[in-house]
């Protein structure tokens, strides 16, 4: 929907993003959460924010965002809530800290979100009756009932593959061209500004500073993924490489009222002006985008040319394929830093992750609109309009 009155969006900032097991693994997910937050809430000169709202799917069986908060100094006054939308919780903390402000509950509100990978915590099922026992097994997590079918997300990117026709080679050069982007945007200095550097503890009290995603490899080439098997059928064309990796990583940044702004002093980077949730067959998941922003835009008034830039997230390179055979959406206005594929999916984390490059993209190249858009497992979409001042 558009909203009444536009939400000022300011710092958008991210970590660098950790593979499974890499330079990230021995953070605590909330510390990394704080580490981000801090950096936002000192870049608006440390002002109390009425809430904290955060994102995350698989390390927050407490609640995370409030711990985050606390670790993160900002006082043990200061209430915090965690969402869960899958892929796309932190996104949806954003939009619920926009109704807030919007319904005039709060002025200010920290955002943000979190994934570890590395620290996702194994879960196994419990008997129904007490103290009865049996050999572990692990809990299934389902995102949608098995009388509807509820494939791993792998498979359902091999389901897009199939409706649309998309071959295997074309996947594997969307992500060449993914790790490219996102390499030549490192040595542009495109994402100086939206990169917190994250210091991790080294051997023998040494600190070490990471400040890239481990995630981008520069030296990818066609022939390489070419070799990788099939990760989710025999005789599949999903692999490993052209698909997002595993990640661990965190977002944030500070929603304001305008009226809350100008009383701070800051300016908004952006202002988010409007937002949509979609629905569709879980087994079609990848295909959120799709029916999201189309919709954000017809309650807009506007059409695809007058957008910018897009961002929207990588979950496979089948998956953004087959979204753009439905948005024909120009390469030139597409993830211009590279996307998932190559900059990591930390699932808590992605959706304010795609709102920070999107933001520093179109005022690096001072440009107006943008919409940052991404699948839910499940089967949902979200998509949101943001405007640079």
């Amino acid at each position: 929907m558009k909203f009444r009155e536009p939400v000022g969006i300011v710092a958008p900032l991210r970590s660098p993003m950790g593979k499974l097991g890499g330079v990230l693994a021995s953070v605590e997910p909330f510390a990394l959460f704080a580490h981000v937050l801090k950096a936002v809430s000192e870049r608006t000169g440390s002002r109390r924010p009425d809430e904290v709202i955060g994102g995350n799917v698989r390390n927050s069986i407490g609640n995370i965002t409030r711990v985050a908060a606390l670790e993160a100094g900002l006082g043990v006054d200061v209430p915090a809530s965690t969402v869960d939308r899958q892929c796309a919780s932190s996104l949806e903390a954003l939009v619920a800290a926009a109704a807030r402000i919007q319904a005039g509950m709060a002025e200010r509100v920290l955002v943000g979100g979190v994934e570890s990978a590395s620290r996702c915590p194994w879960l196994f099922e419990k008997t129904a009756r007490a103290y009865a026992y049996f050999e572990p097994r692990p809990y299934p997590v389902h995102l949608a009932p098995e009388s509807m079918g509820d494939p791993p997300m792998g498979e359902t990117a091999e389901i897009l593959a199939d409706e649309y026709g998309i071959e295997r080679e074309a996947m594997d050069r969307f992500s060449v061209e993914s790790h490219h982007r996102a390499a030549a945007a490192y040595e542009r200095g495109d994402f100086a500004d939206e990169v917190v550097p994250v210091p991790v503890p080294g051997r023998h009290g040494a600190v070490n500073t990471v400040d890239r995603d481990e995630t981008v490899r520069p030296d990818t080439a066609l022939e390489a993924l070419a070799k990788l098997p099939p990760a989710f059928r025999r005789d599949g064309r999903v692999t490993a490489g052209n698909s997002s990796p595993l990640s661990d990583g965190a977002s944030a940044c500070w929603a304001a009222s305008r009226d809350a702004l100008q009383a701070d002093g800051l300016e908004p980077a952006a202002w988010l002006t409007g937002a949509v949730t979609v629905a569709l067959e879980p087994r079609r998941m990848g295909m959120g985008p799709a029916l999201a922003v189309p919709r954000l835009l017809e309650e807009h008034g506007l059409t695809p040319g007058d957008i910018d830039l897009f961002e929207i997230n990588e979950a496979f390179a089948a998956q953004i394929l087959a979204v753009n055979r439905e948005l024909h959406l120009s390469p030139e206005k597409l993830n211009v830093n590279g996307g998932a594929v190559a900059l990591g999916h930390p699932f808590g984390a992605t959706g304010v992750r795609l709102v920070a490059t999107l933001v520093h993209a179109l005022r690096r190249r001072k440009l107006r609109r943008g919409v940052a858009s991404l699948c839910i497992g499940g089967g949902q979409g979200m998509a949101v309009l943001l405007e640079t001042p």
